[in-house]
């Protein structure tokens, strides 16, 4: 049984079309690269000490946290044996 060779103009169809991709993708590559390079990540915050934390933390509104349901969950009617 014979090996079937494609056609060779599609094959260097084919072959085209991925060195273009190929190329395109390096080319986005060296463009990233350069505007990172441009465009640097900004400093991370410093960290804060524990005092801060709780100053921010107290400051807080104490109102707009969640109420507490005093009577419970409903219930349904038990059974009274």
């Amino acid at each position: 049984m014979r090996k079937h060779l494609p056609d060779s103009n599609l094959a260097y169809t084919l072959t085209w079309i991925w060195l273009g991709l190929l190329v395109a993708g390096l080319a986005a590559w060296l463009v990233y690269r350069y505007w990172r390079t441009r465009h640097p990540p900004a400093p991370p915050a410093p960290e804060r000490s524990y005092s801060q934390h709780l100053k921010q933390r107290l400051a807080k509104c104490q109102c707009a946290t969640k109420r507490k349901r005093r009577g419970g969950p409903a219930k349904s009617q038990q059974h009274r044996y």
